[in-house]
């Protein structure tokens, strides 16, 4: 572990998890946890009014009103460009991660590893490496290497009829209106959108519509 003294905000919205984060972060050697926080907006206080060389974050916080998901992480990464990221989540999905590590972050750890992976992952990122941990790094890579991955443009992605709902979508129109346009139900236009989000790595309808006019484009 790096000899300077480290400062470190944990932020998740599970009172276990920061108790746990905490508990293994203030075992390390020159390691100071300076806030542990519950909420976005605590979050964003903490890392204006403290400094911080790394920020341990949840990528969802469930029921905050304040934007999650990439919104977030990208608010983080663009306002506190010093601060190594490393998020810490049980939200494994690949063209996430990808999407993640791409954007600015600087380490992606599973809830289901971090316990262990967590020290190595802080002595990483503050020698200047980016980490993902083995587990998902395989299957990231796997995913990648066997059909292009997060690197296929949104048609290889998603079936002809998702697509047909997201450029719709897209333009402004609602589901009802897509609904009546497609001459299909409104629960099947609402299970395709559903469908295209998972599949493109979407916590919610900003996150949909800005990943999939990111890929779209590439399909032109």
């Amino acid at each position: 572990m790096n000899s300077k003294q480290i400062q470190v905000i944990v932020a998740d919205d599970h009172p276990v998890v920061i108790a746990g984060l905490t508990k293994v972060l203030e075992n390390l050697p020159n390691c100071t946890v300076v806030a542990a926080v519950r909420s976005v907006k605590e979050m964003f206080d903490a890392l204006a009014q403290t400094h911080c060389d790394v920020l341990i974050c949840d990528f969802s916080f469930d029921r905050d009103p304040e934007p999650d998901g990439l919104m977030m992480f990208e608010k983080v990464v663009r306002r506190f460009p010093d601060v190594k990221v490393i998020v810490v989540s049980q939200h494994d999905d690949l063209a996430r991660v990808k999407r993640i590590m791409t954007s600015g972050g600087w380490g992606f750890v599973s809830k289901s590893s971090a316990i262990q992976i967590l020290p190595f992952a802080i002595e990483e990122v503050l020698r200047g490496v980016k980490y993902v941990d083995p587990e998902t790094s395989k299957m990231l890579v796997g995913y990648m290497l066997d059909a292009g991955g997060v690197n296929r443009p949104a048609d290889t992605l998603l079936s002809g009829r998702e697509m047909e709902v997201m450029r719709h979508y897209v333009q402004g129109m609602s589901i009802t209106q897509i609904a009546q346009r497609a001459k299909r139900s409104m629960k099947t236009i609402s299970a395709q959108k559903q469908s295209a989000m998972k599949k493109l790595g979407a916590r919610n309808d900003v996150e949909l519509i800005d990943i999939f006019k990111q890929m779209d484009s590439r399909s032109n």
